[in-house]
């Protein structure tokens, strides 16, 4: 939590290796928060990069005096609760009404996923891209199809991807989230 503190205070003062390193580790977690709420991949993906344009236009009022995870996310959802609102594909009223305890917990959630995503990230290649896949929502037999090799190969990458997490991965919460995501 102090590395992030150090972060935090090494962006507001312009260095672009701290941004860097903030956009790499926070960038995928974003979009897929931001997904959840939009259902729209590329509408997240401009959502997630406005805020991190924002975030360095406005780099000298970042402050670590609250917590920078909240900050992000809170940006984040309101950015996507704005789009939805904006594009009049679905009614926010539910989400505008969302608890301190229901945000916390989403929150808390998102970096397990961000646990997840980086442990992911030590994984073999072939094993990493059949797992992010997996994680973007795509059925085992369309990517085989995406990736020309059998399913059972995906199963089996699946399955080894899994072996070698639990053995990497220090959070039971992370390995329970991969298994109820990729339905071993």
């Amino acid at each position: 939590m102090e590395s992030m503190k150090i972060l935090v205070r090494q962006v507001s003062n312009g260095d672009r290796e701290a941004y860097a390193t903030l956009f790499h580790e926070f960038y995928t977690p974003l979009l897929l928060y931001s997904i959840k709420f939009t259902k729209n991949r590329d509408a997240s993906e401009d959502i997630v990069q406005d805020f991190f344009c924002r975030l360095w236009e406005d780099r000298k009022r970042l402050i670590n005096d609250k917590s920078f995870h909240a900050y992000i996310y809170s940006s984040v959802r309101n950015r996507s609760l704005n789009y939805l609102r904006d594009t009049h594909s679905v009614s926010i009223e539910g989400f505008e009404k969302q608890s301190d305890e229901d945000f916390l917990r989403e929150m808390m959630e998102e970096e397990v996923y961000r646990e997840l995503y980086a442990a992911i990230q030590k994984l073999p290649e072939r094993c990493r891209q059949i797992f992010l896949l997996k994680l973007d929502g795509e059925e085992n037999q369309k990517i085989a199809d995406m990736l020309q090799i059998s399913e059972e190969t995906v199963r089996s990458q699946l399955r080894r991807g899994k072996e070698l997490l639990q053995n990497n991965v220090i959070s039971f919460y992370i390995l329970g989230l991969i298994c109820y995501w990729c339905d071993f």
